[in-house]
């Protein structure tokens, strides 16, 4: 039998087909390819269920959803984790199989769903396509026939694109799809031969009709470079350029890689950079070639493309760029610095952080008793943000704005030393710092940034983590970074139980606010103790304290509060939702959420047992739906959905920065989720133009959507539920 197997047109088909194609063909599928973006493929991204994702995701729905209209058998989207051993993929094209499966409302048996993860699985890949030729009739021997056929595909289209043809003519010439038309776009241009412009960014922008044909408008004046034709040799020594560039996403390192290359070796007179409206990957490395161009003279053109980009204005915006000319000297290569070299001697360290929630008591613990002075973390102001959006990219996410803000905060006060946390994984958070360090020194700032990782695996990190260690240290002896730590921690678990006992004390005490007041009083505490067993003594007495203050008789309303680690942490940035949710007048409602630093360092490098089987837990329950990583805590936002559905909560919020990957495929998977499990649902998309009003509104409607759910199911239940109001 043979099936017809419907292959989306956007994202992996860009970059995948040749092997795909080449591995359906010769199992005897018929390899269906949704039609070219038309009137009929814009109007179906409604499809999409949120208005999050960039415009590429919106369109990967419609593609899918008109192959379904057409009757096609399966649906083929591979789940791309990671093709390369040190890098991952972007989150939206490790999500998109479960996006596009919960938001279309598909079965698993109608689509196929490989998973490549080179860095964490090797070879997973060649099983899980052995299971999907399987599912299409075909036994191992002649699925590894598929595989080697897909193999060599691939390998052709990849030498054919070093040719200097574009992605549609390969595509044509090698797997006999449409023929791309030839088209004037202006009558009056003329090629100039001396003119070369690179046209950077994903080939699912660049080809598609949202891209408004750039590469063939840009041909008509001048030739034109894209990333598929720089091929690895050329592009992959420029990563090593930059600290760990060979962890970038792949297919954002060979944007970048190949941008590099190309500026470097003077083969480009000009350069565009386009990308998709909120691109995460995109915002990292838009700071790379722009600073790049600039270093080199280079004009430099970053066009942003959503579904309502106009193509009179980009045509005007092309037209302007062509005629400008790069007549900036070039600027001397200046060395990256090591972000692990302890401070001269004769500088004296005066460190300084930005913080997330109370962990900078832990960390001036930390330099306390290694005799490091700390500039204060400042908390986090309109200043504040002002700041870091001064500097940073547009559609970067919101921690990084605060983040830089509080940089430029410490430095003003006195600070030579920078600590960050970095690590390398599916979200932008490893780049922070980075990209910080860059826009920091464009800016005329002089400093030491030391970035800290995570320690394990202990053999390969160690080392780094030790290096970088010695450098927030001023390379204080390791019994005193251990003891320090070890102080640190401690001040971190305290207030983080402190935190989770004042939360649960808000929906029950008599006089509202008392708990506040108390906890106030043990932050200072905290703060100022000197030895584990008063951080101890402080906490038991703010247990009894707190035991203390009257309650009153009620059931109130709980809400389970999901979402991105710093949003949830972070009270100026989520505009203090937790105090807000409590103090309601005539509501109860008790907000709980299990994101702490201490729940993250427990299951992240402690190993703890109660954090790794809970974890477990929720992994567990978020893979019927998303069933592998997408980085930061966005699969851990949909399993804890999933339990809490039945865990008694009232309902959900999920507290997401603007344009946070991650949470932008928990949030299309959970809207109809939780409309499936009958959980109130809200997703709050966090960046600094929110506004009081608005959000509180939001989160009043929500209450009421609550409180009224709660009386009617008391009166059909028969329960004395009811019972949450409360003076």
């Amino acid at each position: 039998m043979s099936y017809r197997v419907g292959i989306p047109r956007g994202l992996s088909f860009y970059y995948l087909f040749p092997f795909i194609q080449g591995f359906l063909t010769a199992l005897d599928a018929e390899v269906v390819i949704s039609p070219p973006t038309d009137a009929a493929t814009m109007a179906a991204m409604s499809a999409c269920p949120t208005d999050e994702p960039c415009v590429s995701v919106k369109l990967y729905f419609a593609h899918a959803k008109r192959l379904l209209e057409s009757g096609v058998d399966y649906i083929f989207i591979p789940i791309l984790s990671s093709v390369d051993k040190d890098s991952y993929c972007c989150p939206k094209l490790i999500g998109a199989a479960a996006m596009i499966r919960s938001g279309l409302g598909l079965a698993p048996e109608q689509m196929l769903t490989p998973e490549w993860n080179e860095r964490e699985n090797p070879g997973v890949w060649r099983e899980n396509l052995f299971k999907v030729a399987a599912r299409l009739g075909a036994g191992p021997q002649r699925a590894a026939a598929a595989i080697q056929a897909g193999l060599e595909k691939q390998a052709a289209f990849d030498k054919m694109a070093r040719q200097g043809l574009s992605l549609p003519e390969v595509y044509h010439r090698l797997l006999g799809t449409e023929k791309p038309p030839r088209r004037q776009f202006d009558p009056t241009a003329r090629l100039n031969e001396n003119e070369v412009i690179a046209v950077l960014g994903h080939p699912y922008l660049l080809y598609d009709t949202v891209g408004h044909n750039i590469v063939e408008r840009l041909a008509e004046h001048a030739r034109v470079i894209t990333p598929e034709m720089v091929p690895p040799e050329d592009y992959l020594p420029e990563l090593a350029t930059i600290y760990e560039g060979n962890r970038l996403w792949t297919y954002e390192a060979r944007i970048l890689g190949a941008g590099f290359n190309l500026l470097r070796k003077g083969r480009v007179t000009k350069m565009v950079l386009v990308e998709a409206f909120e691109c995460g990957p995109a915002s990292v490395i838009e700071s790379y070639l722009e600073t790049e161009a600039e270093r080199l003279g280079i004009p430099f053109l970053l066009l942003t493309l959503d579904e309502h980009t106009g193509e009179a204005g980009l045509i005007t915006r092309l037209e302007a760029f062509i005629d400008t000319s790069g007549d900036r000297p070039a600027i001397p290569v200046v060395k990256g610095q090591d972000f692990f070299l302890p401070a001269p001697r004769e500088e004296v360290p005066k460190v300084g952080a930005p913080g997330m929630g109370l962990l900078d008591i832990a960390l001036e613990a930390v330099l306390q008793e290694c005799r490091v002075e700390m500039i204060p973390t400042p908390p986090v102001t309109k200043r504040t943000v002002e700041l870091g959006k001064e500097l940073a990219p547009e559609f970067i996410c919101y921690p990084l704005v605060t983040t830089l803000g509080q940089m430029r905060e410490v430095l003003e006060k006195g600070a030579n030393t920078i600590v960050m946390v970095g690590g390398k994984g599916r979200c932008r958070l490893g780049w922070y710092a980075q990209v910080q360090d860059l826009l920091l020194r464009r800016l005329g700032h002089d400093f030491r940034l030391v970035i800290i990782d995570s320690p394990l695996p202990w053999r390969q990190r160690w080392p780094s983590f030790r290096q970088a260690l010695r450098a927030m240290t001023d390379d204080a002896p390791l019994w005193r970074i251990v003891k320090g730590i070890y102080l640190g921690y401690h001040k971190m678990a305290a207030l983080d139980q402190g935190e989770a006992m004042v939360r649960r004390k808000r929906a029950y005490e008599e006089t509202r606010g008392a708990a506040d007041k108390a906890w106030g009083r043990f932050v200072g505490r905290i703060k100022t103790a000197a030895a584990v067993r008063t951080i101890k003594q402080a906490l038991n007495e703010f247990h009894e304290e707190l035991a203390a203050i009257p309650e009153v008789p009620v059931h109130p309303l709980r809400i389970k509060i999901v979402g991105e680690i710093y949003t949830v942490l972070e009270g100026f940035v989520n505009q203090e939702i937790e105090q807000f949710l409590a103090s309601r007048q005539d509501l109860r409602v008790e907000v709980v959420r299990e994101i702490t630093a201490t729940q993250w360092f427990n299951l992240n490098v402690l190993h703890r047992r109660y954090e790794v089987e809970r974890h477990r837990a929720i992994v567990t329950a978020a893979s019927p739906y998303l069933e592998v990583s997408v980085g930061g805590h966005g699969q851990e936002s949909v399993g804890e959905a999933v339990l809490a559905a039945g865990e008694g909560y009232d309902g959900v919020i999920q507290l997401l920065p603007f344009t946070c990957m991650p949470e932008i495929v928990a949030q299309n998977i959970l809207v109809p989720l939780c409309a499936k499990l009958d959980l109130p649902f809200l997703a709050l998309i966090v960046n600094e133009q929110n506004g009081t009003a608005g959000w509180e509104t939001r989160l009043e409607a929500f209450l009421d959507v609550l409180a009224e759910r709660r009386d009617k199911l008391s009166r059909v239940g028969g329960e004395n539920r009811g019972m949450f109001f409360g003076y």
